[in-house]
């Protein structure tokens, strides 16, 4: 019997209530199919809602990552869990195996549909990392805008009718929703909503069955190596392991 591929799902914040969530999402996707083992920050914010956030989680993805690299079993491929995915071309860089992100693949998942969508979370600086995400990954131009929903409470029914209204005033066709915070309600949003909804966790936890499944590189180009101090051991050996590091001198 072929031995089952291996999913490492790392959640850039440190709360453990979410990663136990995500987890959960992405078990009721994919059932058994995969070994899953999660990954939380070890240090930053306990929700990621700034520009320094964003740098915090970047390191606190790699550390984690490293971490749990050097305690044993090496995934097939490895889930970002934020929808902004703070780290992500760090990580892509240092890691020899594929990384999906819930933003890049949401966002790539909605644009491959016809005609413009917009995308809608919580966090206002979400909306300017999403919007220059977008332009990095050449798919802007079928963005016609991103909505932050932090002045609506919860309810499913007055998120999707304020959506509804902004798909209809932008000419978009569909919304994409990320978040891990919105996770317990996007199913509700979906069902109140006068437009079709996307799940941007639903596409990163589809793309990233297939990358694991075909076990490919990242095949990422890499700069020469150069000396680096004061990272954690596992996240020191790891940039080295890359490439991207010297290895450490002896003592």
């Amino acid at each position: 019997m072929e031995s089952r591929r291996r999913l490492l799902i790392v959640n850039p914040n440190t709360s453990a209530r979410i990663t136990g969530m995500i987890e959960a999402r992405v078990r009721l996707q994919l059932k058994d199919r995969f070994v899953l083992r999660t990954a939380t920050a070890g240090f930053g914010f306990d929700y990621v809602a700034s520009r320094a956030g964003i740098a915090v989680a970047g390191h606190a993805v790699l550390d984690a990552v490293a971490k749990a690299l050097a305690e044993g079993d090496r995934p097939d491929a490895i889930l970002l869990a934020c929808f902004g995915d703070p780290g992500f071309d760090a990580l892509a860089e240092v890691c020899d195996m594929p990384v999906v992100g819930f933003a890049e693949a949401g966002l790539h998942a909605a644009a491959a549909l016809p005609r413009p969508f917009i995308a809608a979370t919580r966090g206002r600086v979400w909306r300017e990392v999403i919007l220059e995400l977008a332009q990095k990954l050449g798919i802007a131009g079928h963005l016609a805008g991103v909505e932050t929903i932090d002045h609506l409470t919860d309810d499913p029914t007055r998120i999707a009718a304020f959506l509804a209204t902004r798909a209809r005033e932008t000419g978009a066709r569909r919304v994409l929703m990320g978040g891990a915070g919105l996770i317990p309600n996007l199913a509700a949003i979906a069902a109140a909503s006068e437009v079709p909804v996307l799940d941007a966790h639903r596409a990163a936890i589809e793309k990233l069955a297939r990358c694991a499944e075909a076990a490919g590189a990242s095949g990422r180009p890499r700069p020469d190596a150069v000396q680096v101090a004061g990272v954690s051991g596992p996240l020191e050996q790891l940039l080295a392991r890359s490439g991207l590091a010297l290895p450490a001198a002896p003592d």
